[in-house]
């Protein structure tokens, strides 16, 4: 049964890339990942879903994103500073995948009050400054 939240397709591109970019074989891959040439394939064709313990093999070994793999994000991997934690468990990166779903008002609110908490800041350190 396909998962409704998944796109196949765009799985299937991207494992087929990335497998192509390292210039192995299908079977080559299968080995990593401890299965059949045929169940893979199954994968880059679209045919099957991929497996969540799969997909974790393939970032490791790719060096890539799981949401690149599964097509919410269209860069590999995000940059080492996006990649460290921002605040409490969420990354620059997480924040910044967050923020591009926004429609472009609630973008501009978000600026806008960005830049609000920025003077109040400056604000704050002039004012201990002083003392």
């Amino acid at each position: 049964m396909k998962n409704p939240g998944l796109d196949r397709k765009i799985i299937s591109e991207r494992l087929k890339t990335l497998r192509e970019r390292e210039g192995i074989t299908q079977e080559q891959l299968a080995q990593v990942l401890c299965t059949t040439q045929q169940i893979y394939s199954r994968y880059e064709t679209a045919k099957a879903d991929l497996p969540l313990h799969h997909l974790y093999t393939l970032t490791q070994y790719y060096n890539v994103s799981s949401d690149y793999i599964l097509g919410n994000i269209s860069y590999p991997k995000l940059p080492p500073e996006l990649s460290e934690r921002f605040i409490q468990h969420i990354t620059a990166g997480d924040f910044l995948c967050r923020v591009s779903s926004f429609s472009r008002k609630s973008k501009r609110r978000l600026i806008d009050y960005v830049n609000y908490l920025s003077y109040r800041e400056q604000l704050v350190k002039k004012e201990q400054q002083e003392l």
